[in-house]
């Protein structure tokens, strides 16, 4: 399931490929019948329409949820164990051709066609940006946290090691000693 969802976009412009496909497929077999009426335009296909009409859902519902996610979720730290590798980022850049009017296909179904491959790729590009932001929000947890469990380390590290120093009386006579060649002069005191 998560291949489906790491390559998305790539779903989307097969099934624009495969609507657009059949579209041609189905017009071709027509043999170039006149124009259709403006309420029948759209798929010819019901179950490609359906199809179609279910990925658009999924992929406004997937997109407002992460919106709405980023908006409340706070950023949890990571487990104590061992952090898992960074997810590898695809970029898929979908350009698509313009589409012409073929043989038995109206301006209008050209230009619907058309309108349909740009909301696609503007939803592709959403959820790419959708990606990009989870990606750099799990980055800056796991760094928030890494920095905090190396500085409470280093704190109660330096601490111990202070007072160890401290409890022999040489220990603590070499302290005076560096505080006094190291430290300000005694008429800047």
């Amino acid at each position: 399931m998560n291949w489906v969802f790491d390559h998305l976009q790539l779903i989307i412009a097969i099934a624009g490929g495969i609507a657009w496909w059949l579209g041609q497929k189905k017009q071709a077999s027509a043999g170039g019948a006149a124009p259709r009426p403006a309420e029948e335009r759209g798929f010819q296909d019901p179950e490609l329409a359906e199809r179609t009409r279910r990925i658009r859902e999924e992929i406004q519902r997937k997109i407002e949820q992460r919106a709405k996610g980023y908006a409340t979720e706070q950023p949890r730290r990571p487990a104590a164990e061992v952090p898992a590798p960074p997810p590898i980022v695809r970029e898929v850049v979908v350009t698509p051709a313009p589409v012409r009017p073929g043989r038995g296909m109206s301006h209008e179904e050209a230009q619907q066609q058309a309108e349909i491959l740009e909301q696609q790729a503007a939803l592709a590009e959403k959820l790419r940006e959708a990606e990009l932001m989870k990606a750099a929000v799990l980055k800056r947890t796991e760094f928030e946290a890494a920095t905090a469990d190396h500085m409470a380390t280093a704190r109660t590290l330096t601490r111990s090691t202070v007072l160890e120093d401290l409890r022999t009386p040489d220990a603590l006579r070499r302290a005076f000693i560096l505080r006094e060649v190291l430290g300000p002069p005694v008429a800047l005191r």
